[in-house]
């Protein structure tokens, strides 16, 4: 399953997000054996992860791909010109794992309600990197000793969602305002 990346005033694409999984049976043809005008047939969408409607500010939470539709929910804020306060903590291991750092960077220069704050747990000596580190969760648990009168849209691997839901919500944050979203990997190719 992925989820769109695409903002839903754009219903002409489909926009997916993929990082090829070693032995992913799906990744691997996507990456491996994939070309331009192949039929891809598929199902959905599926789900509810989506943006509600309030006035409380949001706090998005990506591990990874996890930015993909995180990517469609602001876009489609932006598009509805949304006022409400957004920050955005994208975490992944290392810089060249910000596969698109200059959108939200952007975003943040062109939306004074929105805040970009990349953390990276694991970065490379070459990375020469002066930002956040650690886990993404802990670093919002720092930013944010009280997330009531927040929402929080979690979407990441399972581990990661696992770990930040129940933090969050030891925090402060209200159970019907923590909406979530974990990648569940396929199995392996045989």
């Amino acid at each position: 399953a992925f989820s769109f990346a695409n903002p839903p005033h754009q219903p002409d694409l489909i926009e997916l997000q993929i990082r090829l999984m070693p032995g992913g049976r799906y990744t691997t043809h996507v990456f491996e054996h994939m070309k331009e005008d192949d039929v891809v047939q598929f199902e959905g969408p599926l789900g509810d992860f989506s943006l509600r409607e309030s006035e409380r500010p949001i706090v998005f939470v990506a591990g990874a791909t996890g930015f993909a539709p995180v990517k469609s929910m602001v876009e489609h804020a932006f598009h509805v010109e949304m006022r409400r306060k957004m920050i955005l903590y994208w975490g992944v291991r290392s810089l060249s794992d910000l596969y698109m750092p200059d959108l939200p960077k952007r975003w943040a220069a062109e939306h004074p309600n929105f805040t970009f704050v990349p953390v990276l747990s694991a970065p490379k000596p070459e990375d020469n990197w002066t930002g956040r580190t650690g886990l993404v969760h802990e670093a919002i648990l720092a930013d944010f000793p009280d997330l009531s009168g927040h929402e929080v849209y979690v979407c990441g691997s399972v581990k990661m969602v696992e770990a930040a839901v129940p933090a969050f919500l030891a925090q402060g944050l209200g159970e019907g305002f923590c909406f979530t979203d974990a990648f569940v990997p396929s199995a392996r190719a045989s």
